[in-house]
């Protein structure tokens, strides 16, 4: 995925980047957001797919992929921004001639505060979409109520949120649930470096679970990615 945003007229800043993981107590990071077209996200379905005519139909999103996250700042109106890019859509997004580029990335209104449970609200999102040629499709992405958990003992790395996912007009809702960093895994191995455990590069506080489907490859030729086991924050 590349970061390709829309082209506004806001002075916008990304954050840069913070590795955790360590014991010592760390600074208050406030509302920070890991940037990286490498989170893992995980679809959990909460209504079952259906048309414009109510009728049962069969297309879904994918059980887990890669999702591009980045967060903006403009520093003259003191404001935050939250970008979203899905591979549903990154993957296509060369191809689609139709769309502006600017409609492939969900972009939101971001809290610069955290909450009282060290999580920075992202409420609303404009669709994100493309139109496929052939055959003729559009894939749409209606995000919501997005939360990224912004604790200092863990800075950005999880966020969690609501999904309306529509393609070929077959439309369907979901709970998100992403970490950082997107890290490969072997379902078969006991070992916990091949297994989303310690060792693998994700933090070892982390509570994930590997799963398989081709969506989430991080690298060609890879199925398996490691997902939040637990609706984030998921801890052990």
């Amino acid at each position: 995925m590349t970061k390709n945003i829309v082209n506004t007229a806001l002075v916008l800043l990304g954050t840069g980047s913070l590795l955790t993981g360590c014991d010592v107590e760390q600074p208050d990071p406030g509302c920070f957001v890991q940037e990286s077209p490498h989170w893992a996200v995980k679809y959990d379905q909460v209504e079952a797919p259906r048309n414009a005519a109510g009728d049962a139909c069969d297309t879904v999103a994918p059980p887990a992929e890669m999702l591009g996250v980045y967060r903006y700042i403009d520093l003259e109106n003191g404001t935050a921004k939250l970008a979203l890019r899905p591979q549903g859509l990154a993957s296509r997004g060369p191809a689609d001639q139709t769309t502006d580029q600017s409609e492939q990335t969900a972009l939101g209104d971001l809290a610069t505060d955290r909450d009282a449970d060290d999580f920075c609200g992202a409420p609303s999102f404009p669709e994100a979409r493309v139109n496929v040629a052939s055959p003729a499709n559009q894939i749409v992405y209606q995000y919501a109520n997005v939360r990224v958990y912004s604790a200092p003992s863990a800075p950005g790395t999880q966020l969690t949120g609501e999904l309306t996912y529509t393609n070929n007009g077959c439309t369907s809702k979901y709970v998100i649930n992403a970490i950082w960093p997107a890290v490969g895994c072997d379902p078969e191995s006991d070992a916990p470096a091949d297994n989303c455990g310690p060792g693998s590069g994700l933090n070892p506080d982390f509570a994930a679970t590997c799963i398989t489907t081709a969506q989430c490859a991080i690298f060609a030729g890879e199925k398996n990615c490691c997902v939040p086991t637990n609706q984030v924050p998921s801890f052990k």
